[in-house]
């Protein structure tokens, strides 16, 4: 039979690009040149990112603006009532609050996004040979303009409160930044290979995500614990937080959690790294 005489999946022609197979390929290498082939491309991720993102406020009048709106109510809400329920002045709790749930916020999405990462792009990498991996930046990206949408609330809680971060606060708290969103690619790349795989995924990181943010110190702190505190400091949520959220505060134990965050990171990109160069060329098969 030629190959003009191939039968069709799915209705679509069989592609060789896409279905061979070649064991003398390393696998690592053709993950490797996947994230090239991304990285190569920054203003295709851009598109990708800002289409998804924007996608989501079509024919909305305020547009992503209403991110910032129920960020406001959300935190407002919360550190009124809590702050009355835990006895804390209200100067203090109400930025504690309102960093715990911006950067919470972004935490969340990129976990709730990665399984789903594969998944929803399956359907352009059968058709297009793009990067794979582009599409754990869309989550990422989607993400963290997400983020940006929030920090107005945080800003005003700042200055209602009379806070203001030095130059070396806003400077560490941007490393912090930086290490979420490393790790955040690299959980994607796991999740998103997962999730591909095994169609319950998002549904099963949705529960676990919920919840986990009542075993984190977003909204209640730590210290409320007393003598199990220590129980904090192995929940790595905490440490996420605590290295953007600490910095801008003033709150102590900053240097902890980046060795804690760092950590975790390095087992993250070790992880995202195997998981994606083992299976990455197994995604048109399981799609």
């Amino acid at each position: 039979m030629s190959e003009t005489e191939l039968p069709s999946l799915k209705g679509r022609p069989l592609r060789h690009d896409l279905y061979e197979f070649d064991a003398s390929r390393d696998r690592y290498s053709y993950a490797l040149n996947d994230l090239k082939r991304a990285l190569a491309n920054p203003r295709l991720i851009s598109s990708v990112v800002l289409k998804s993102f924007s996608g989501r406020y079509q024919r909305t009048s305020l547009g992503p603006f209403w991110l910032t709106i129920s960020t406001a109510m959300t935190v407002g809400g919360l550190a009124v009532l809590y702050g009355k329920i835990f006895g804390s002045p209200l100067s203090d709790y109400f930025p504690y609050v309102g960093c715990g749930i911006i950067v919470w916020g972004l935490v969340s999405s990129i976990f709730n996004g990665a399984a789903g990462a594969f998944s929803t792009g399956a359907a352009t990498f059968d058709q297009i040979p793009i990067a794979k991996s582009i599409f754990a930046f869309r989550v990422l990206g989607s993400s963290f303009l997400a983020f940006m949408y929030k920090l107005p609330v945080l800003f005003s809680a700042l200055v209602l409160v009379g806070r203001t971060p030095g130059v070396l606060s806003i400077f560490v708290a941007l490393c912090g930044l930086g290490l979420v969103l490393w790790t955040g690619f690299w959980c994607t790349l796991v999740l998103g290979t997962i999730g591909l795989r095994f169609k319950d995924t998002a549904q099963a990181i949705s529960a676990i995500m919920s919840a986990v943010f009542f075993f984190t110190p977003v909204f209640w702190q730590a210290d409320r614990l007393r003598e199990y505190a220590f129980i904090v400091d192995l929940n790595p949520f905490y440490h996420y937080i605590h290295i953007i959220r600490g910095p801008l505060l003033g709150y102590d134990g900053v240097a902890h959690s980046f060795i804690w965050a760092v950590g975790c990171a390095t087992l993250m990109t070790i992880a995202g790294a195997t998981v994606y160069g083992m299976f990455a060329r197994r995604f048109s098969y399981w799609s």
